[in-house]
C-alpha cells in the first residue's frame, strides 16, 4: 500500500478548475507525459473508454483544459490554465480526443499517445484516483510496477522511499489513542513528518499556508466573481443583505457558514485558486465551517492549523480504504469525506481529544452514506453547492453532538468500510458520469445544451 499523505492526497492540490479528479489530475498527467517524452510535444491523442466517466465529462469538468495545460508545462495553479487549449492551437500542438472500447475497468483511465518535435513517440496509461492523485500503469506497452520515480516529483511533499511510520493505519491509531490520549493533530504531525522526512515545524508551516489559501478563497468569493462558462451567478453575498421577501430564519453562525461555503464554490467555478479538501468538488465544506467557527470563537492560528491537520488525518484513513473519486463511489467519497474531516476538525478546534474527533467523523460519515454524484451539465456547481453546505452543517451537528456526549455507536473504521461497500454497489450512472440523477433531468439537459 502506498503511503497516503495529508498534503499530497487530502488537503490539496492547490489548483484552479472545476474538478480535482479531472482538471488537476489531467494537468499532472500532461506534465508527466511531457517529462516522459523528453521533447516538445507536437501531437497528443487521449483515448477514453465509453464505460468510464471521462468519455462524457472530459470537456465539461476540465480534463481537456488540464491536459493541454500540462503538456504546455503549466502547473495547476497557473492563471493561464483556462486558456491552455487556445494556446496549444496557437503554437501548433494538435490534441485529439477519442472515445472507443479499450476494456478499461477504472472509470478515470487515460490512454495516451504523444509525439515530439524531434520524432520521439511514447504511449502510456494513467489513472486519476481522486483528489488530483494519479498513477502510471503502463509505459510503452509495459506494466509499471513502481511509479514513484515518475510521480513523486509532482507532489508537494515527496515521500521518503521507505519511511518509518509511527503507525500504519486506523486500527493501530485506535490502540494508540486508547493508551496515550492526546489530540488527533498530534498523530497527524507525527504521520506527515515521518512520511516526508521533515520536521513537525515544517508540517505546521505547510498547514498554515493551506489555511491562508482557504481564507483567500472565501475573501475572493465574497468580493464578487464572474465567469462565462458556469451555471450559478454570484450568490454568496445574499445572506448579508435583506431578503426581497420575508426574513431569514435566525441562525447567524449557520448562515455565515453557508456564505463562506458559497464564496469558496464561487471562487472555484470562476477558475480562482482553491485547495481541494479532499477534492475540488468538495473544497468548501471543511474550510467554510472550520474558518467561520474559528472566527466566531476567536481561535488562534495555531489552533486552526492543528484542527486542519486533524481533519486531514481523517482523510488519510478514508483514502487508505478507498479514495476520493466520485467516479468510484459517488459523492459520499467527496462531500461525505469532507464532512467527516470537517467534523473532526471542528471537534479538535473546540478542545476535543483524538477519540472524540474520530467519533465525530464517524457520525458525520454515517449520515453521508449513499450520496450520489450527479452534476448538472458536467459543471461542478449543481447540486455540488448544496451538498457542500449540507456537509458543513452535518459536520457542525456531529461535532457538537459528540462534544455534548452523544453516542456515535459505530466505530470510524467500520463506517469507512461500510462507505466502501456502498460505493462498490452503486450503479455507475450515479458516479459522476452525468448519466443519472439530476444530470439527466429535462432542465439539466437544457442547461447543458445552452452552455455547450
Amino acid at each position: 500500500m502506498k503511503s497516503i499523505s495529508i498534503f499530497n492526497n487530502v488537503l490539496g492540490p492547490v489548483m484552479r478548475g472545476p474538478s480535482s479528479s479531472h482538471t488537476a489530475a489531467s494537468v499532472r498527467i500532461g506534465l508527466l507525459g511531457r517529462r516522459l517524452l523528453a521533447d516538445e510535444p507536437v501531437y497528443a491523442k487521449f483515448t477514453f473508454d465509453p464505460s468510464g466517466s471521462l468519455a462524457t465529462t472530459y470537456r465539461g469538468q476540465g480534463s481537456a483544459m488540464g491536459l493541454a495545460g500540462g503538456l504546455l508545462g503549466m502547473e495547476m495553479s497557473d492563471e493561464d490554465l483556462v486558456r491552455s487549449e487556445d494556446i496549444s492551437r496557437q503554437i501548433g500542438l494538435k490534441i485529439e480526443y477519442v472515445v472507443e472500447d479499450r476494456g478499461d475497468t477504472h472509470p478515470n483511465t487515460y490512454n495516451v499517445l504523444l509525439k515530439g518535435s524531434t520524432g520521439k513517440e511514447i504511449t502510456f496509461k494513467a489513472l486519476s484516483t481522486g483528489g488530483g492523485i494519479i498513477s502510471l500503469e503502463e509505459l510503452n506497452g509495459k506494466k509499471v510496477a513502481d511509479d514513484s520515480e515518475y510521480i513523486n516529483s509532482l507532489l508537494p511533499l515527496p515521500p521518503e522511499k521507505s519511511p518509518s511510520m509511527p503507525f500504519r493505519d486506523i486500527y493501530e491509531i485506535k490502540s494508540m489513542v486508547g493508551e496515550r490520549g492526546g489530540q488527533l493533530s498530534d498523530y497527524a504531525l507525527a504521520w506527515e513528518s515521518a512520511l516526508g522526512g521533515v520536521s513537525e515545524k515544517k508540517i505546521m508551516k505547510l498547514a498554515v499556508s493551506v489555511a491562508d489559501l482557504m481564507k483567500d478563497a472565501i475573501t475572493e468569493g465574497l468580493g464578487g466573481t464572474e465567469y462565462a462558462d458556469r451555471i450559478l451567478h454570484r450568490q454568496s453575498h445574499l445572506l448579508s443583505g435583506k431578503p426581497p421577501v420575508g426574513e431569514l430564519i435566525p441562525a447567524d453562525l449557520n448562515n455565515r457558514i453557508i456564505q463562506s461555503v458559497a464564496a469558496i464554490m464561487e471562487t472555484k467555478s470562476s477558475m480562482g485558486l482553491i485547495v481541494a479538501a479532499p477534492t475540488a468538488g468538495s473544497c468548501a465544506a471543511l474550510p467554510g465551517s472550520l474558518l467561520t467557527v474559528a472566527e466566531t470563537v476567536s481561535k488562534s492560528e495555531d489552533e486552526i492549523t492543528r484542527a486542519l491537520l486533524a481533519g486531514g488525518m481523517i482523510g488519510v484513513f478514508i483514502a487508505q480504504k478507498g479514495g476520493f473519486a466520485a467516479e468510484e463511489g459517488g459523492c459520499q467519497y467527496e462531500c461525505g469525506a469532507a464532512s467527516g474531516m470537517a467534523a473532526a476538525a471542528l471537534t479538535e478546534l473546540m478542545g476535543g481529544n483524538a477519540a472524540m474527533s474520530m467519533n465525530a467523523a464517524s457520525m458525520a460519515l454515517q449520515n453521508s452514506l449513499g450520496m450520489i454524484c450527479d452534476p448538472v451539465a458536467d459543471r461542478v456547481e449543481v447540486p455540488c453547492l448544496g451538498k457542500n453546505v449540507m456537509a458543513a452543517m452535518n459536520a457542525l451537528a456531529a461535532a457538537n453532538m459528540v462534544i455534548a456526549g452523544f453516542d456515535h455507536v459505530i466505530p470510524l473504521d467500520e463506517v469507512i468500510g461500510a462507505m466502501q461497500e456502498v460505493g462498490n454497489a452503486m450503479d455507475h450512472k450515479y458516479r459522476c458520469t452525468c448519466k443519472g440523477g439530476l444530470s439527466v433531468t429535462n432542465t439539466a439537459r437544457k442547461i447543458h445544451r445552452k452552455l455547450d
